[in-house]
Order: C-alpha cells, then sequence, then structure tokens
C-alpha cells in the first residue's frame, strides 16, 4: 500500500505532542499521523509488513511507500516537509549526528512517561 504515515503511541504525552507539533508544522498535506494504538495489528501489517504492536510502541514510525523510518530517522525523514525546519534538515545527515538523534530519542524514550 502506497502511503506516507507517521505512527505514534497514542498513549504516550510526549509521542502525541511530538506528532501533533510535526503535524501542524509538516508542509506536506499526504502525510497522515496516526496513532498506532486506533490501528489492529492487521492494519499495521497493511501499512508496512515489518509493523507490530509492541515494534511501533517503542518508536515512532515513518512508513514512506514501502520503506519504513524508526525513532530518529522518521523524524529525520519528515524534516524535510517540516515548515522552518526543512532548510536545516541536511544537518540531519552529517556524520555523527545520526548517533547522537538516536541516542537523544532513547533518552527522551526512557523518561518520556515524566515529560
Amino acid at each position: 500500500m502506497e502511503q506516507n504515515v507517521f505512527l505514534y503511541d497514542g498513549d504516550c504525552g510526549f509521542c502525541s505532542g511530538l506528532a501533533s507539533e510535526l503535524s501542524k508544522l509538516s508542509l506536506d498535506k499526504n502525510v497522515k499521523f496516526v496513532s498506532f494504538r486506533d490501528l489492529s495489528p492487521e492494519d499495521l501489517k497493511e501499512i508496512h509488513p515489518s509493523l507490530e504492536p509492541k515494534l511501533v510502541a517503542g518508536n515512532v514510525q515513518f512508513v514512506s511507500g514501502n520503506i519504513r523510518h524508526p525513532g530518529f530517522f522518521a523524524v529525520r525523514k519528515l524534516s524535510h516537509s517540516l515548515k522552518g525546519w526543512r532548510w536545516v534538515s541536511p544537518l540531519l545527515y552529517l556524520p555523527l549526528v545520526p548517533i547522537l538523534g538516536m541516542f537523544f530519542m532513547s533518552l527522551l524514550k526512557s523518561i518520556r512517561s515524566k515529560v
């Protein structure tokens, strides 16, 4: 199924807030922001064959066509179409930035219930 879907955990305040802000900033109106909690496991498999609730509960996911981008890479992929951010999105491709981004997302994930 060809689509652009940003999946997040609707039960997580941080994840919901992130998705809400990204949705407001997104200039690409073809991107759907969906809580995976509103989808069945079969719906997730229809979006991308590797998706399952446990995987999506751990990281935001951006599915563009048939390519899945998890966590930091989801935000990086989406950054190309974010109002005010798309001009700096190439910086997210510099060496070591993905490592820092994954660390930062992991840190946020560990404290997200407190944020």
